[in-house]
């Protein structure tokens, strides 16, 4: 009988947590029914098409049908961009999913495995977990060092696909976390500028920018609430300093004039009506802002 490359590695992956279970109480069959894994969502800034999500893709379907894979593409090399993503999703996801979060410029960093509430998540340790680890209390973080949850080879010699399609099919199996590898003490994390008002001036970030160049901000409504429709503010980064009309949506200025108003998320957003205010201005998820009266 002729046995496919993926036949061939169901078995070995098998037989692989089997003789980890003989060493290690922590990969138990009550595990896996535990976990009840429903989704795994990928957040990536590859393409649907390219190799490794299709091959993931793949790899799941084969061995757990009955998984929903889903797929959100963030913005190339954007770690920035990718963490906000991410972090959205872990909270609107339900019990019984996990993530794994690809955006890896370099594909060189040291990847961790963690349980964020009622959801796990996979992602490399260069900051990409940021907002998730700062929201949520006393995560604990391991590293995926051990060749038994990646079909028997070392970290080093799997490709970035190989590596991440063993991690996920291992976590899906229902493997304890803390069979995955030693204990993360210190994940990488970027600096987050919290909404704050600092004498005359509000403070804050960019959290994502839209399709359209339209730049969301966590500065919520409750900060610019004395700053009615039509007043003018100032607006400085580091890379900008640029005037900007309070309004209530694009529309409230001419065409091509810029403008900040509170979104539906009930956030402050930073656009030209009909233009690209993170293009021209050269803001990005990340980017910190600064908002006052001229």
């Amino acid at each position: 009988m002729r046995l496919l490359k993926s036949d061939i590695f169901a078995l070995l992956f098998s037989v692989l947590l089997l003789a980890a279970s003989c060493h290690k109480s922590e990969v138990t069959t009550p595990a896996a029914a535990a976990r009840q894994v429903t989704n795994l969502v990928l957040i990536s800034d590859n393409e649907s098409s390219s190799d490794m999500i299709v091959g993931i893709f793949g790899a799941v379907r084969s061995m757990y049908p009955s998984v929903t894979i889903q797929f959100y593409k963030s913005k190339p090399f954007d770690v920035y961009d990718g963490a906000y993503l991410l972090f959205y999703s872990v909270l609107n996801y339900p019990k019984g999913t996990c993530f794994a979060g690809i955006v890896e410029p370099g594909a060189s960093s040291r990847r961790i495995i963690y349980k964020a509430g009622d959801v796990y998540v996979i992602a490399p340790d260069n900051t990409l977990s940021t907002r998730i680890l700062d929201f949520y209390s006393g995560i604990t973080c391991y590293y995926i060092e051990n060749p038994l949850v990646l079909g028997g080879d070392q970290p080093g010699t799997l490709s970035i696909q190989e590596f991440y399609k063993r991690s996920i099919l291992s976590l899906i199996a229902g493997t304890e976390l803390s069979v995955f590898g030693s204990v993360c003490t210190n994940p990488n994390k970027f600096p987050v500028q919290d909404p704050i008002v600092s004498g005359d001036t509000i403070k804050g970030e960019i959290l994502f920018t839209d399709n359209f160049g339209n730049c969301i901000t966590n500065i919520p409504q409750g900060l610019v609430s004395a700053y009615p429709a039509g007043t003018v503010l100032s607006l400085s980064s580091d890379t900008t300093h640029v005037s900007l009309v309070m309004g209530v949506t694009y529309s409230s200025v001419p065409v091509g004039s810029n403008v900040c108003f509170i979104n539906s998320s009930l956030r402050l957003e930073l656009s030209i009506n009909y233009g690209n205010f993170s293009g021209k201005y050269h803001l990005g998820a990340g980017s910190r802002i600064a908002l006052r009266k001229p």
